[in-house]
């Protein structure tokens, strides 16, 4: 469905082919570090059933985006932000549901709208996506001016990312999609350098590794760039999002975007779109 809005903010998803690859550790702290460009930054917590943003942020709000598909015909971009939660770092924030079966409420077509009234107000939108496989997800990935996947140096997430760059390609999704390498000093048989040419990417972007940081961050709920603003992991962040303002910013906000999954999916001879999530799920 096409919205006819004039889009000002950027849209920055953040996703993975696997689970447990520091996928809300990025969302989160690169949200807070392009806050601190001076920049007004909505955070959403894509991952509707069991989203992880109100947990890793110690968000004390009873406030999700089921209030906002309950009043949806009643809200417009002027009162779209009165349901974000202001976190003291700064950034405003919209977690998921805090039942999964809540989930079902937010279809596709909200989550849609919604990015769409954010943009109005933040210049930022950072999307926590979870599975780049779901239809939900599929869509917003359609709304984004970058896609951040997350993977790590196991085989087994090289794979999976592999696959959903693959994907990514038929989507015309490559060239707004960068790769980005979490704990990449971990010990492992594969080596960072070699990403790049397994994943067939011009580049990556890296992460440190820092388990003990990062699980004290999670479970206090206190984002590493506050708790440790001097760390390997922040200083990786910080130089991920000065690239990222940099090069959203040399992109002209007057661009228009296709619909390119939309038509990609009334290409399918076998199923349409469901049938395409099913294939590659597998």
């Amino acid at each position: 469905m096409e919205q006819d809005v004039t889009k000002t903010g950027k849209v920055i998803a953040v996703c993975s082919a696997k689970g447990g690859v520091g996928q809300t550790m990025i969302a989160s702290n690169l949200a807070i570090a392009l806050h601190k460009q001076n920049l007004s930054i909505a955070l959403v917590d894509g991952k509707l059933q069991f989203g992880d943003i109100a947990v890793a942020l110690n968000l004390r709000t009873s406030m999700t985006i089921k209030d906002v598909a309950e009043e949806f015909d009643s809200i417009d971009h002027t009162l779209i932000s009165n349901y974000m939660f202001e976190h003291e770092s700064g950034i405003h924030v919209l977690p998921a549901p805090d039942r999964p079966e809540y989930a079902e409420l937010i279809t596709k077509e909200i989550m849609v709208k919604t990015i769409t009234m954010l943009q109005q107000q933040f210049d930022y939108i950072i999307i926590d996506c979870g599975y780049a496989f779901h239809e939900t997800t599929l869509e917003l990935l359609d709304l984004t001016d970058e896609i951040l996947v997350a993977t790590t140096l196991e085989m087994i997430s090289l794979r999976n990312t592999k696959q959903l760059l693959e994907t990514f390609a038929q989507l015309d999704f490559m060239e707004k999609t960068k790769i980005i390498v979490n704990r990449y000093d971990m010990e492992s048989l594969i080596k960072a350098e070699d990403v790049p040419v397994m994943l067939n990417v011009e580049e990556a972007h890296y992460i440190s590794n820092d388990f003990k940081l990062t699980s004290q961050s999670l479970n206090i709920g206190i984002p590493i760039l506050s708790l440790r603003s001097r760390s390997a992991i922040a200083k990786d962040i910080f130089k991920l999002s000065g690239k990222l303002f940099k090069k959203t910013s040399d992109v002209s906000g007057s661009k228009v975007k296709a619909k390119r999954s939309v038509s990609f999916f009334k290409r399918q001879k076998r199923g349409g779109r469901n049938e395409f999530i099913k294939s590659t799920a597998k």
